[in-house]
């Protein structure tokens, strides 16, 4: 199955306690939970490029397949991530500052489910494909 598509997301379970065990401040976690972004993914070869617009914002991160490739959240919060894609799932690490974790993302018809684990709190992010 592709992982080329239009994503709408549609829900988050401890998308905020994730985000407060990184350290993000409390107006930026109540933002980023409220915040519902659209994604344009794109794949072609080792490269997979995702477009996130959220309001009037929007940005563009690409990641290279079993390569560390700098990204960026919201609000400006730079990370690494580092990520194979087996089938549909996208599957590796991140790594922001100090702080590292484990990163999924398993597509199918319908959808998409992101899966980060930092310090033993996971949060999923669901989207709806368009």
């Amino acid at each position: 199955m592709s992982i080329t598509g239009s994503y709408d997301l549609t829900s988050n379970e401890n998308y905020g306690e994730w985000l407060s065990k990184l350290g993000v401040k409390a107006d930026s976690v109540e933002r980023l939970v409220a915040a519902k972004p659209h994604l344009e993914i794109a794949h072609n070869g080792d490269k997979v490029e995702v477009k996130t617009v959220a309001g009037e914002k929007s940005f563009t991160n690409t990641i290279t397949l079993g390569q560390d490739s700098k990204t960026t959240l919201p609000g400006g919060i730079e990370y690494t991530i580092n990520l194979n894609l087996s089938g549909s799932t996208l599957k590796g690490t991140w790594k922001l500052a100090d702080k590292s974790g484990s990163a999924q993302v398993d597509f199918t018809a319908s959808g998409a489910t992101q899966i980060m684990t930092f310090e033993g709190v996971t949060a999923k992010r669901i989207y709806a494909r368009k």
